[in-house]
Formats: C-alpha cells, structure tokens, sequence
C-alpha cells in the first residue's frame, strides 16, 4: 500500500495482521501523540509508505488501542513490529532511521503490484481510506451493491435499481487529495457521464443532480476503452478542486446504450492523504535545511 494506515480499532489491526498474505510485509509504528522522537521519525515512516507501495504501513496509538499495546508487549515507543502471515519477523525499538529502513528493505518482500493496489503516476489507490461503513447509495439494486466495486471479485458489480440514475457518496477516513479516478462496466450499461461533488453535508438528491451545479461534469463516453465485454476509463480529475476532500458524491444520469439500468463493475480513486503530503513537504524542508 501506498500510504500510512491509522488503526482505529483493535479488531481493526489484528484483521489486518491476519489477512496479510504469507509474503506480505506489515509495518506497524506504535506510537503517541505525547512522543517526540515518534513525531521526528514520522516523515521519514511517511516516505517509506510511499516508497515500498508494496508493503502494508500501519500506526497504531498505544493511548488508544490499549489492549493491542498490551497484546504486543509494547513498553516504550516508538516501537515498530514486522509482520507476516500473521507472525511477527522482526522488531525495533526507538527511532533510528536507517535501522528503519534496513528492516524495511530486509523484509519487504515481494514486489506484487496486486496486493498494493494500482497507482496513477505518483498517486495511489485510495481505498484503503475509504470509510466503508458509511458508503451510501441511491437506487441500487438489492442484488448487486455498492460494497462490490472497490474488491478484486471481477464478477461482482454495482447495478441501479429502478431506473440508469446513480448517486453514490464515497466518505474518507481522513482528508485526501484527488487526483483521478478509474471506472468501468459493460458496454451497454456503463456510465455515459458522471457529475462530481464534494464535502457534501447533506445526501444529493436525483432533484439537486439536476439542479445543483457540480466541480465538474466528466464525459465518459469520450474517454472509455474496449476491454471485451467492458469498457474502462481512467479520468484525470480537475486536482485543483479537490485538494481537501472528506467525501466525493457521483451522480451518473444516463448510460451508453439508454438501458434501463445502469452498471458499474470496479470503481477506484486515486491520489493521496493530506497528512501524508504535508509530512513529505517537511521531511524535504528539513533536508534542505540541513
């Protein structure tokens, strides 16, 4: 994975432990907010997630996640752990950077595009940040959800319901940037154009779709590729208006073939955590500056 994953529950992180492939490689930072050498090594546990785009990089706050502080024997931090298949392979204790990054390299493992998600440029896949829990969608179908589209299962797929409209509403764990997005569905019923808001209080309603203007109105029928029986699209998004996204709204109003309902089969989002942008700014400052 791209970027830093903030643990925010204890299930939340043994899940994550647990479900690692035999090869991939878990870092966790167990870290404080009251630790000043956790808070000098961040930049540089930032810039390692950005480099080994393969390897999973967690945090975990020991004040808040007692009891995997506790389950880890963590006594002082900062304190990182190596994980895979479930087992921890190594451990560090302290923030010495080169330390840092000679386990990391030792340990990485390797380099499978597939399990750390596809990148656009120098943006990665963002969904890891997305809050599933809170995804809505407007007129789905009951058998086809929305959950589908942001897996790996090529035969699963999101469907409308009653008619080819569409709104779905993606929330953020964190604020990110958004650089692009990647979407796909069968030549017939894929979007024909997708309308784009964000930071949304309320859920759009299909009125306000019609109404309310959008960031921008994207066009996909321009830019769709065959790929068989589906069509795909990567769509670089206007960056500058989504520096500060909590939560994109996709409005799709029509599909390519005017098919009675509208399908998408993968969905992903591109670009990055704004902390972790900020850390990487400092951490070059600092350089400089030395």
């Amino acid at each position: 994975m791209a970027f830093v994953k903030s643990m925010a529950t204890d299930a939340q992180f043994n899940e994550t432990i647990s479900t690692a492939a035999p090869t991939q490689l878990v870092v966790a930072d167990f870290t404080a907010t009251w630790c000043g050498p956790c808070k000098a090594i961040k930049p540089l546990y930032a810039e390692l997630a950005s480099k080994y785009k393969h390897v999973t990089f967690v945090t975990v706050d020991i004040d808040q996640l007692k009891e995997t502080a506790a389950k880890n024997s963590i006594q002082s931090v900062p304190t990182f752990h190596f994980y895979k298949g479930g087992e921890l392979v190594a451990s560090m204790k302290g923030a010495d950077p080169r330390q840092l990054q000679t386990l990391v390299e030792q340990h990485q493992g390797p380099k499978n595009e597939s399990s750390a998600g596809p990148s656009v440029g120098p943006h990665g896949n963002l969904t890891q940040f997305i809050d599933a829990r809170q995804i809505e969608c407007l007129n789905q179908s009951d058998d086809h959800t929305v959950g589908s589209i942001f897996g790996t299962d090529a035969k699963q797929f999101l469907e409308s319901d009653v008619d080819e409209q569409i709104i779905l509403v993606v929330p953020f764990n964190q604020v990110v940037k958004l650089h692009s997005l990647v979407i796909s569905g069968p030549k017939d019923k894929a979007p024909k154009s997708i309308k784009t808001y964000i930071n949304r209080a309320t859920t759009l309603s299909f009125e306000e779709g019609d109404s309310i203007e959008p960031i921008e109105v994207i066009d996909l029928s321009a830019v769709y590729t065959a790929e068989g029986d589906l069509v795909s699209a990567t769509v670089p998004l206007r960056f500058v208006k989504y520096q500060s996204v909590n939560s994109i709204t996709l409005f799709v109003g029509q599909n390519l073939g005017g098919e009675e309902t509208t399908v998408i089969n993968k969905l992903a989002l591109f670009g990055s955590p704004v902390e972790v942008t900020k850390n990487l700014a400092e951490l070059k400052k600092d350089e400089h500056q030395h």
